[in-house]
């Protein structure tokens, strides 16, 4: 591709919003110190959240299978398991490039996490499954933990994908069953770099929509590279 075309492409589909819905419990704090993927806000929770996770385990071994609809399919216990571990235990945060699918993740208050909670204690609790008093204390604690958390209207924050800080993001291609790819995203040098690098056919179906992606950021961008809050 020709240098114009190039630049085209980049102006098109890399300097464009990318966004990310998140909790007004923490807006005060990412105006100031910015996306710290390295800062989990639940991190105190975490004991808790596994013992939880190893509960539903146990009593899907035993018959009670809990459900969720994650959009994409319905989901049991042992997948929920799976992918909530993965996202707590590999500290990064997601962006996406669709801003219809933000309105999706706003109804979610509290974020994908404390709804996946939210889901789990509730059905325990409405079917009443047998458990020991101190698995009870346990699905009580974390639902009312799960209901406060979910009390806080969400936010989108809208960033340039041009940001410098979207460099050293994962390209996490959605279902694809492969790897991550090194980001496009970024300065413009940057992307030719990457595209030169890896071609541009690989990019170019998600780059344009055809197929889903998240961007994942590892590393702090500051409160500055945010240009809009709705």
């Amino acid at each position: 591709m020709e240098e114009k075309e190039l630049k085209r492409f980049y102006k098109k589909y890399i300097d464009r919003n990318l966004y990310r819905v998140v909790s007004e419990e923490y807006l005060s704090n990412i105006k100031k110190k910015g996306i710290e993927p390295d800062k989990d806000p639940y991190h105190d929770q975490i004991p808790l959240i596994k013992k939880l996770f190893a509960l539903i385990l146990k009593l899907e071994k035993k018959g009670f299978i809990h459900q969720q609809d994650w959009g994409f399919k319905v989901v049991t216990a042992e997948y929920i398991v799976k992918v909530s571990n993965k996202d707590i235990d590999n500290p990064y945060v997601d962006f996406t490039p669709r801003y219809k699918e933000t309105f999706f993740y706003k109804k979610h208050r509290g974020g994908a996490l404390v709804k996946t909670i939210k889901e789990i204690t509730e059905d325990i609790l409405a079917r009443k499954p047998s458990l020991t008093k101190k698995e009870m204390e346990l699905v009580n604690d974390l639902h009312k933990w799960a209901l406060f958390k979910s009390s806080f209207k969400n936010k989108t924050l809208f960033f340039k994908g041009s940001s410098k800080y979207f460099e050293t993001a994962h390209f996490q291609m959605i279902h694809s069953g492969k790897d991550y790819l090194e980001s496009p995203f970024g300065r413009y040098e940057h992307f030719k770099k990457i595209i030169k690098k890896n071609g541009l056919a690989i990019y170019e179906p998600y780059l344009k929509g055809e197929k889903s992606f998240y961007l994942r950021a590892v590393l702090k961008i500051p409160a500055t590279e945010i240009i809009k809050i709705v």
